[in-house]
């Protein structure tokens, strides 16, 4: 899951401090209520002191300002503040993403199922609860941060007084004590909660300040079972009987799709407006009968999460029982959008499942009931047709990379640095795929296609392009290119990296990319296992640079895969322009390009290959399927090194702008593009259109180039910014927007203008003090609101809370 970090060398050993909650020390400055009685019970509050109601408005105010950093898996400090678990959780003084080459422990929620096991695990709490309001604010750490931003985080702070700690982004270890956290304030006033933003408004803080006085109560449980329950039971129930029918058969298969969705959100049709997870549990689920029978008292029994390392791992061991089950847990946190990805069912996908699945005929010798904790698909899946379950994947295919691009972990960093900027994803389709009609390639074991070593990935190099050459021996057309069976959208992918973290869209999104992957069965699966299903996030870094080369690895198969489409005299040389320079050289000598002389069976035409593909593989695809033509990022309808425009005429519409702007998109040699950061958000307001039309919403996308993704740990060193481009889309892109823009239509010119001025980072610091909402700006938290009620109103499920961790911050 793009979803590990190594620590840089050489100077760039930068790690994160505390874009989150690092607990600091304060005076207490308010006055409080009378001391109440003492509880332990954190639902309950002390006496004489009313204490806020924590689902109605202690929560919301976490969503709305806490979520921004501490809502995924290594959030600062370890505190997740998105549900009551979370907070009670409280902070971790250790930080699985700091350098380290032994493993550590695990630390998303489900790895204890009580504060009482954290508390054993070594979390310590952000909260007091004592019989004093005074004590319970004065110990309690959160109290302590918010309050040290109310009195030094107004609008207008110092931006600069706390940008080394924003550089910092994996700490090795948070303070955990009274005594540390006030040294920490008193040497930087500044590093208040939420860091480096506006601190909370009045309401918010009293809100806060009351809550945790009276004790921090937790939401009162019979409320928390009733938001457990499902609207729509009957789909629930339908959906835990498909996933555990006895059908020995069935039950491989569930095991299957558990594999490789297990991360997801799910979203059914007939529940709208929830969201769940597909979990094992040592419950079992109602069966349609007792729904039946129920009548309007009906509930869905409750869930006993089995939590186990790996999804692949045996949940029975693990649970001490006899046998588990699959269930769909309602989720009732609230949504973050970076790690948020859909795989969205109807009832009708049940019948379609059964049929992709038992359609065709099983290995009759295959292990209906193989072993568990063996990270090989190849092997544990093979009784079940590689046809069949490639085709899983392929309609998912979305969901599939999403798991790899969107995991829980926050950011990304090192391992981003095996893709490029900017891509375009096919898949081989199924009647072409040397993994799919000879399943074993010709290899001994299924051992070699799960070894990432140089030399295993070698031999499954070779066996692969053996099978391949001997199926099509004139080489791939453009039939050998999955095309979604005309109507899937999964059938061609957009990929955006965004240095520390990367999107996955649906069609040919923003303009001609450098490079493409084509991509098969085999080599889908060895990469979804290599960085989801087989990785360990806690591992130490040397199993984590592994599983780095391995991925630069697959990059190389995918990306000569497409080049097989071209003509056999154009691979090298495009090749070779993909990965330049000495290291470049090296990485294309480890995964040598065998397949430089087979045959193309694609005709081509004109003096540019790779424009006269995208070309053609749009007319293969169709308009439905790859959304072109693109408005925006005209190319590839036109050259990709027309010149932009000199002028602008007057823009006095929003047609006007977009029409503008894009004469800038997908262009290499633009002065200013090397300095914009990776995501750019702008609302574009025309005070004079109806109130429904007056906002429309783009996301400004830097796609920088580099010599070579070889470059493990000196990635800036390789940067090529005279071909960095930009792309426009009409909506949010990914969850780290880096700045905020809003600009009125009659500014658009002045806008642009200075825009094409940029030519340095001092113009850059320039532009964006005219133009952008900075982090200590009054306006911050207003746009913020707005952004987010757009993205709800607008995309609906798949909208989540954005991240603000690099929010007007220097890139690194």
């Amino acid at each position: 899951m793009f979803s590990f970090t190594i620590e840089r060398v050489h100077g760039l050993m930068q790690t994160r401090v505390a874009s989150g909650l690092m607990v600091l020390m304060i005076t207490v400055s308010s006055a409080v209520a009378s001391p109440p009685q003492a509880s332990n019970d954190p639902h309950a509050s002390p006496q004489r002191l009313r204490a806020p109601s924590y689902e109605s408005e202690v929560q919301p105010i976490f969503d709305r300002r806490c979520l921004a950093c501490h809502g995924c898996l290594g959030s600062p400090c370890n505190v997740k503040l998105d549900s009551f678990p979370g907070v009670d959780r409280g902070g971790y003084a250790e930080n699985p993403y700091s350098v380290h080459l032994l493993p550590m422990q695990r630390t998303d929620m489900d790895a204890a199922d009580s504060t009482a096991a954290w508390r054993e695990r070594g979390f310590y709490p952000v909260l007091e609860r004592t019989e004093s309001p005074e004590r319970n604010l004065s110990e309690s750490l959160l109290y302590r941060l918010i309050d040290a931003a109310q009195q030094h985080n107004g609008p207008g702070f110092e931006r600069a007084a706390i940008d080394g700690f924003r550089l910092q982004r994996f700490a090795g270890a948070c303070p955990a004590t009274l005594e540390a956290l006030t040294a920490r304030l008193e040497a930087h006033p500044g590093l208040g909660m939420p860091f480096g933003l506006p601190a909370l408004s009045d309401t918010e803080f009293n809100t806060l300040r009351d809550w945790i006085a009276a004790g921090s109560p937790g939401p009162d449980p019979q409320t928390t079972e009733r938001a457990a329950q499902p609207n729509n039971p009957a789909e629930v129930v339908a959906w835990e009987a498909y996933f555990n029918d006895p059908d020995p058969r069935q039950a491989l298969v569930s095991r299957f799709i558990f594999d490789h969705v297990f991360l997801a959100t799910i979203v059914l049709d007939g529940s709208p407006g929830e969201r769940f997870r597909l979990v094992r549990s040592s419950t079992a689920p109602a069966t349609p009968e007792t729904l039946a029978n129920a009548g309007d008292s009906f509930k869905v029994p409750a869930i006993q999460l089995i939590s186990t390392d790996l999804p692949y791992d045996d949940p029975t061991g693990a649970s001490g029982i006899e046998r588990f089950w699959y269930r769909l847990q309602k989720i009732t946190e609230a949504p973050v959008q970076k790690s948020l990805f859909l795989w969205q069912l109807s009832l009708g996908d049940i019948d379609r499942y059964r049929g992709l699945f038992f359609e065709q005929d099983w290995d009759q010798n295959g292990d209906l009931d193989p072993p568990w904790g063996i990270g090989n698909p190849f092997q544990i899946f093979a009784a079940i047709p590689p046809e069949a379950r490639y085709r899983f994947l392929l309609d998912n295919a979305e969901v599939i990379v999403g798991g790899i691009t969107y995991g829980p972990v926050c950011n990304g960093q090192t391992a981003t640095y095996a893709i490029k900027d900017q891509f375009w994803v096919y898949f081989v389709d199924p009647s072409h795929d040397a993994s799919v009609q000879d399943p074993k390639l010709g290899a001994e074991s299924w051992e070699v296609f799960m070894d990432g070593s140089p030399l295993a990935n070698a031999d499954y190099v070779s066996d692969y392009e053996a099978v391949r050459a001997r199926l099509n021996p004139k080489g791939y057309g453009l039939d050998a290119v999955w095309n979604g069976d005309g109507a899937n959208p999964n059938a061609w992918l957009t990929v955006l990296r965004h240095e520390t973290n990367v999107s996955v869209l649906q069609g040919a999104r923003g303009g001609l990319p450098r490079t493409s992957w084509l991509i098969n069965y085999s080599g889908l699966e060895r990469m979804y296992y290599a960085l989801v299903a087989s990785f360990q996030y806690w591992s130490g870094d040397p199993s984590k640079l592994e599983t780095l080369l391995f991925f630069n690895f697959l990059r190389q198969e995918f990306e000569d895969a497409f080049l097989l489409l071209l003509p056999a005299d154009q691979r090298l040389r495009i090749r070779d322009e993909w990965s330049q320079g000495t290291i470049g050289s090296i990485g294309l000598e480890v995964v040598p390009f065998q397949d430089t002389a087979m045959p193309t069976a694609t005709p081509m035409a004109g003096p540019d290959p790779l424009l006269d593909l995208a070309r053609r593989l749009a007319d293969h695809f169709g308009a439905e399927i790859s959304g072109l033509p693109d408005p925006l990022n005209p190319y590839p309808l036109e050259p990709r090194q027309t010149p932009a425009r000199d002028a602008v005429g007057p823009i006095k519409t929003a047609d006007e702008w977009e029409a503008a702007m894009a004469s800038f998109t997908v262009r290499a040699g633009l002065g200013f593009v090397p300095h914009l950061p990776s995501v750019i958000v702008l609302r574009l307001t025309d005070p004079k259109a109806p109130a429904a039309e007056r906002h429309r919403v783009y996301s400004l996308v830097a796609n920088r180039v580099y010599a070579t993704q070889y470059a493990l740990l000196f990635q800036n060193a390789e940067a090529l910014p005279d071909q960095d481009t930009m792309s426009l889309y009409p909506t949010l892109v990914n969850g780290f927007p880096n700045l905020f823009i809003d600009l009125d239509l009659g500014d658009a010119n002045r806008f642009i203008a200075d825009l094409k001025q940029v030519a340095s980072m001092q113009d850059w610091e320039q532009f964006k003090g005219r133009w952008a909402i900075l982090r200590n700006s009054e306006h911050m938290w207003p746009f913020y609101d707005w952004i987010n009620h757009w993205n709800t109103e607008h995309r609906g499920a798949a909208a989540g809370w954005l991240d603000l961790t690099y929010y007007d911050n220097p890139e690194d």
